[in-house]
């Protein structure tokens, strides 16, 4: 089954059962993983496991289950992690700085994690020509041919609310593919190029409810 015909919804568990089956890999718990155990650990039910793995063609021996390194590399496939995928980030403040480390010490440290951070972009000329970890901060003024030079295509965007869709203009016309994006303001964006939303404030004032 194409990818395209995954449903959205699909898509965004696939990463959690990814996360389950590396960490039971590492840990060598089986070689082999229930629905049942698979749905509790990702916290959904066990027909939902089934339903969302046939979808990429993953079929559980009946009575046994999942093979885990079979399964996780299938998954892995899917969501194109089994190969590298540069990234660069827009915006080095306080959010920014700590994405980068974040995204460094995972591909420093876990053989399979792909997401490779090759690039920061910022306007002040306080961080422009300074590096984090040996990745150097360009100015946001030269992305437009350092996307070709450095061959990313995802880019995480964590600047002010007011810059963002500025931001968001310079990657569509630098061909950038998909956008995670952290600042807090709806942004406009073609067809074809993906924008993810993370608002921080509004998932911690959602969260405040249930205090």
């Amino acid at each position: 089954m194409g990818k395209q015909s995954i449903p959205d919804v699909v898509i965004r568990r696939l990463p959690i059962y990814l996360r389950v089956l590396e960490n039971l890999y590492e840990d060598s718990y089986s070689n082999v993983i229930s629905s049942f155990e698979l749905g509790d650990l990702a916290g959904v039910t066990p027909a939902q496991v089934r339903k969302d793995l046939s979808f990429v063609g993953a079929f559980g021996k009946q009575g046994l289950g999942y093979e885990v390194p079979t399964l996780r590399d299938e998954l892995k496939r899917v969501l194109n992690l089994d190969k590298e995928i540069k990234v660069a980030i827009i915006g080095v403040g306080s959010l920014g700085h700590a994405i980068a480390r974040y995204i460094m010490e995972r591909y420093d440290t876990e053989r399979d994690y792909h997401l490779r951070l090759v690039a920061l972009f910022d306007s002040s000329p306080e961080k422009v020509g300074t590096c984090i970890n040996g990745v150097h901060i360009h100015h946001i003024d030269n992305f437009h041919s350092k996307a070709p030079e450095l061959g990313f295509r995802m880019v995480v965007i964590a600047v002010p609310a007011k810059a963002a869709q500025m931001v968001m203009d310079k990657c569509v016309s630098a061909g950038i593919e998909a956008v995670l994006n952290f600042a807090p303001v709806h942004l406009k964006a073609p067809e074809g190029v993906r924008v993810h939303n993370t608002d921080l404030s509004v998932d911690l004032m959602h969260l405040a409810y249930y205090l």
